[in-house]
């Protein structure tokens, strides 16, 4: 079987609140407009806005996006040795529903993730040991290694 080169695919994931004001739809909307510049360049294959709650329940059973994107985010930051508090933080809220107190996780207003070939490779923000690494940080991170992305290659078989 024949081998050609290809290159790592990459996906930038922008998670927003549902619910934003002004400045943050404005601030939406740079970022977005940010990373299709980037993925006009080649440094990203793909990009994606999902919208998330700003809190949700850290007892419910249910399936939850932003609980589900939390739980691997954690164990990505885990690995790499950063944080995701205070970013993302855990709070008692009050339920307008239950009328009582409850636990929830509180989710940043914005949060990018960037995937390689499927695997999550960073996340912003974080906290590391030398200071935060903000949504910007990670967008100039994109843009610097805008050059060296392509010749970044692996081998793969491909059929006759």
């Amino acid at each position: 079987m024949p081998e050609t080169e290809c290159p790592p695919t990459r996906r930038v994931e922008l998670f927003v609140r549902a619910s934003l004001p002004t400045p943050s739809r404005e601030r939406r909307t740079a970022i977005e407009t940010a990373l299709e510049a980037l993925a006009r360049t080649d440094a990203v294959d793909e990009t994606n806005t999902t919208l998330w709650e700003k809190r949700v329940p850290v007892e419910d059973c249910g399936d939850r996006l932003e609980r589900d994107r939390y739980n691997e985010f954690a164990a990505w930051a885990r690995e790499e040795g950063v944080r995701l508090a205070p970013f993302f933080d855990t709070r008692t809220c009050y339920s307008m529903q239950t009328g009582r107190k409850r636990e929830e996780l509180v989710m940043p207003v914005m949060c990018v993730a960037v995937y390689e070939d499927g695997d999550l490779r960073q996340v912003a923000p974080v906290a590391g040991d030398d200071g935060p690494i903000s949504v910007d940080d990670c967008l100039t991170d994109l843009t610097a290694h805008t050059e060296t992305r392509r010749p970044n290659t692996r081998t793969v078989p491909t059929a006759d």
